[in-house]
């Protein structure tokens, strides 16, 4: 968390986050339709707030995702098509993406906002993945995946080039 507050202090034309909104019975949860994950992000309770020490008071947006049972949302961009028009109309090019899980809601967000014409910039070192075989999900395919698209994996170092 320390290195996404660091990005976090950067001067950016804005700082948009998303958060995982499960209701309890989600899909993607152990014991229901896709039996994936343990549940995590539940709405209403303390485990799908964001993690003590975050400088969220630098977001300009929350967007909260996941909400609807039977639907996996990894992206944000799905259950936020607006979020494309939104960024054009600000004159948005570049997107840089962080946060966990690298190779999945950051992955599918980043994929998707490439596919839309963006410059997406995953930083490496601000994000952290984790390989859920049951699911196909793995970081090194994500990552492999990401690079072909023309997903950019940088380092906080690496930002200053960033305009």
């Amino acid at each position: 968390m320390p290195n996404i507050n660091r990005l976090l202090a950067l001067e950016w034309a804005g700082i948009d986050a998303s958060v995982d909104w499960h209701p309890p019975d989600h899909c993607s949860f152990l014991g229901q339709k896709d039996n994936l994950y343990p549940p995590h992000c539940v709405m209403g309770t303390p485990g799908a707030e964001f993690v003590p020490g975050l400088d969220t008071h630098r977001f300009h947006a929350i967007f909260r995702k996941g909400y609807q049972r039977d639907i996996e949302a990894y992206a944000v961009t799905h259950q936020h098509m607006g979020i494309f028009a939104r960024y054009r109309e600000s004159h948005v090019t570049t997107i840089a993406v962080c946060g966990i899980a690298t190779n999945i809601c950051c992955f599918f967000a980043a994929r998707d906002l490439r596919q839309a014409g963006f410059r997406v910039l995953m930083i490496e070192d601000a994000s952290a993945g984790i390989d859920v075989p049951a699911a196909g999900l793995f970081q090194a395919k994500a990552k492999e995946d990401g690079l072909a698209l023309g997903i950019e994996y940088v380092t906080i170092a690496q930002m200053s080039f960033v305009p």
